[in-house]
Parts: C-alpha cells; structure tokens; sequence
C-alpha cells in the first residue's frame, strides 16, 4: 500500500489523503527510505542537485508581541539602525553573497515605515537580491512599495495550522494575520516564503494541511522548517525536543507535494541536520552566514567576526561546504535563478 501511494505521489497524483498517508507511513525505516529517495527524485528534476548561498542580517526589528510566544527566546532590542544594517550588508556581500533575507520581530501594528527605509538604504548601494520576514508586520500598501523596490519575496510563518496550538504557542500573535499577508502577496504577485514549525504538538495531519494550504498560491516559492526546541527560560520548557527523523520526514512529504519550491531549514536546527535534509529532498538553499546583534552564534566550525557596535557576522560555509563536498556535492556563490 505505501509503494503504491508513492507511485500515484511520483506521478503527481497526490491528494490530502494519500500525503497523510505516505507521512504516517514514513514512521518505519524502510518506508522512509522509498520516500526519501522519491523526494530526492523530484527535487533532482524539478530545481536540480545544485546547492546555493543565501544570507541573513536577523533582529532589524524588535518582537512588540504581547504577550510573547510560549516557545521563543528572542530579546527585545531597538531597530538597527540604517548605519548597522548597511555594514552588516557590506560584510555579507563581502563574503561573497548575492542574496539575503531581513529577519526581524513582529508588530501587529506594523512596521510598514521601517521596512521600507530599510529596503531602500540597502537599494541606495546595492543590487543583492533581497527576502524580508517580519511576520503579519506590514499592510498591501507596503507591499506593493517593496515591490517597486525588487524585494524577492516575503515571508509569513505560519508555524502551525492547528489553531489551538497556534493560541497556546502564540498567543499575542494572529494566525489569521499571517494568513492574510500571504493572500495579499497572491494578489499582488509578490513571490512568498513561510515556515512551519516541526514537533511543537502538532498532528501529521496539521502538517499535511498546511503544506495543501502553501500548495494553492501560485507566488509560494520557499518553505523552511524549524525543529521545536524547548528553551530553559521559556512556557514550553518541559515539551519534548523534535526529532531529526521527524523533520526529515516532513520534508520529504513537502518536497511531494509541492515538487519545485525551495525547502530549507531554519531555525532549532544546525549544520548537523542538512545531509539527512538533503537525503529526504530538501534543498537547495543553504544560510552560509547570518548577521546578528551580540556575539553570534557558537556552532562547530562557525567564524564568528564583529562587524560593529555589538552586531557580528557568523560565517558557516566553511564547514557546510566540507559537509556538502563528502556528499559528492557542490555549491555556489550566487542563487540559481
């Protein structure tokens, strides 16, 4: 039966139903070994084996959700300023990079007048490809301005499609806002990212919905997953920590059902997770480096170099390219577009 589910997947004949399937299937090894290798399959066809470089300069903007996120740790701070945001930017591209994602704390009120001033400081001196995260931040009108600026794309997260979940996880935040930005993208033809949140209580069957949900926007082009991580200091600190097998598996039945996107990791995972990622169809976007305020973060075999003023680059090539490269792989500098 689960050989048989995924050859009507391999051909594109994939319903809820049978991806539901095929997820709870994938418990056992030796059926997620079938699908990784399907998945793997439709990656290789779709978007090729070639891995790329993208960047990230993350906290531009303080998290005014209140109150906050029963999982998250992250502080509350003052919005970059123009002079750090462009010396993270110069660093970046000095390192080689030709895209980056803007990462930042949520307002339901919005942030809609500092993104776009961002956005424009950085178009002032430069032509890098630009993604921009914010959450459910900004309104249609500043959409069509980051638009008109050649933003690439912009991401709403998600996380989860259980609404329950989702109020006991977030409570200060609005699923339904997060939704709405992504229908405001599809109708103004603003390419879009989001991310789901792997392990934070979710049924298989929560995941197959959003993955179905992402599916139907025409502009939907990446999708990151994160595994659940239960910080000391937060309300979630006694749930169990996601599984590499769980996330791996997730990825490969997004990989089915939306073949030719960008599936990509995020955060609660490390440079440790990307062979099982790519062996289960993820790819094929790397973060190589990532620009944040303290003292960056300290993963085996990551160069941690100050930029300024508190905010440091953390370089991870080096290492992903040694991981890459035993894999019989390479990587660009550039994005394949």
């Amino acid at each position: 039966m689960f050989e048989q589910l995924l050859e009507k997947a391999r051909a594109g004949d994939l319903t809820p139903e049978s991806a539901l399937g095929i997820l709870e299937g994938s418990r056992r090894p030796e059926n997620a070994l079938k699908l990784f290798a399907v998945a793997s399959e439709l990656r290789d066809e779709h978007i090729g084996r070639e891995l790329w470089w993208t960047s990230a300069i993350e906290g531009v903007t303080p998290c005014r959700l209140d109150p906050k996120c029963s999982y998250c740790t992250y502080a509350n701070h003052d919005i970059l300023s123009e002079e750090l945001l462009l010396k993270a930017l110069g660093a970046l591209e000095h390192l080689g990079f030709r895209h980056v994602h803007l990462s930042g704390g949520t307002n339901l009120d919005g942030y809609d007048k500092e993104i776009v001033a961002m956005v424009e400081a950085m178009r002032s001196v430069s032509g890098i490809d630009i993604e921009v995260n914010l959450g459910p931040s900004i309104t249609r009108e500043t959409v069509r301005k980051l638009k008109g600026l050649n933003v690439c794309s912009i991401t709403s997260s998600l996380e989860t499609f259980n609404e329950e979940l989702f109020r006991a996880a977030k409570p200060g935040d609005s699923l339904e806002k997060r939704k709405n930005l992504l229908e405001i993208c599809e109708a103004e033809g603003m390419p879009t990212r989001s991310m789901m949140l792997v392990g934070l209580g979710e049924s298989d069957a929560d995941r197959v919905r959003l993955l179905f949900y992402l599916k139907r926007l025409k502009g939907f082009q990446t999708l990151r997953l994160s595994r659940f991580f239960p910080f000391p200091s937060t309300e979630f600190r006694d749930r169990p920590r996601c599984s590499p097998w769980e996330l791996a598996r997730t990825v490969a039945v997004a990989r089915l059902v939306m073949p030719d996107i960008q599936i990509g990791l995020a955060a609660g995972n490390s440079n440790d997770d990307i062979p099982l990622w790519l062996i289960a169809g993820g790819g094929n976007q790397l973060l190589g480096a990532a620009a944040s305020r303290g003292k960056g973060h300290g993963q085996p075999g990551a160069r941690v170099t100050p930029v300024a003023d508190g905010v440091s680059i953390t370089d991870r090539m080096e290492v992903q390219e040694r991981y890459i490269r035993e894999m019989g792989l390479s990587i660009t500098k550039t994005p394949a577009v």
